[in-house]
């Protein structure tokens, strides 16, 4: 009996640990049966566990930083500006350290379903290259948009007052913050549900699931508002 209590008594302090761990740097944002969403602060010189790292994982920078992803046989080190994103497939990252002098604050988008990503990276222009970390990268430009696996990726900066320029049919969708965003989805007249046009507010790092459909988002805030989306 005295044996099972230790060995209970030190599973529960390993949890503890772990969550305490846990919390002080990933913050949960979204999660449903498709994806699961943290941000991330992280800081200087600091080293956490890559968390949810058996899943494909994309990582979206919200700050300039320095960030080391320590992976199976080797070390990669990215130099994060915001809106960046790097794809790490599971079971590679095992630690990641930020060696930079100021905060690192980004958000971990995990894949749940296994072979989303059916093909792995390929360095294709900036883009692929920049994604996929390969050799030649630059930071990501502010509009632009790549398949990997079963999955579309986009990233979007519209100004103040700045919309698409007509509705679109798109798939589910994953919607992550990069900066603050206030989004009106015009969605024209096709679905006279949508004649309120209600704005999205989402706060930088913040995640909203988007159901499939026509949309047409406009920005109806004061700044740039600058996004990733992930289509399903």
């Amino acid at each position: 009996m005295t044996r099972r209590l230790i060995l209970l008594l030190a599973l529960l302090g390993i949890g503890a640990s772990a969550q305490s761990s846990s919390q002080g740097n990933y913050h949960s944002r979204f999660e449903n049966d498709v994806v699961a969403v943290y941000e991330v602060d992280l800081a200087s010189h600091a080293s956490a566990s890559p968390f949810e790292a058996a899943h494909d994982s994309f990582w979206i920078s919200l700050s300039p930083a320095s960030v080391t992803f320590s992976r199976q046989q080797d070390k990669t080190v990215v130099q994060f500006e915001p809106g960046d994103v790097r794809f790490f497939p599971s079971f590679e990252t095992k630690l990641l350290t930020n060696t930079g002098p100021t905060e690192f604050r980004g958000v971990m988008v995990a894949l749940k379903p296994r072979a989303l990503i059916s093909n792995g990276c390929e360095c294709t222009g900036n883009t692929g290259k920049t994604l996929c970390g390969c050799k030649g990268a630059n930071h990501l430009e502010s509009l632009w948009a790549f398949s990997l696996g079963d999955v579309t990726l986009a990233g979007t900066s519209l100004a103040a007052g700045e919309g698409f320029s007509s509705a679109a049919s798109r798939d589910d969708m994953l919607l992550v913050a990069v900066t603050d965003v206030r989004l009106q989805d015009d969605a024209g007249s096709a679905e006279p549900e949508r004649e309120q046009k209600a704005a999205l507010r989402l706060n930088a790092g913040e995640a909203v699931w988007i159901i499939g459909g026509r949309h047409q988002f406009k920005n109806v805030g004061t700044t740039t508002a600058r996004f990733v989306t992930f289509e399903f």
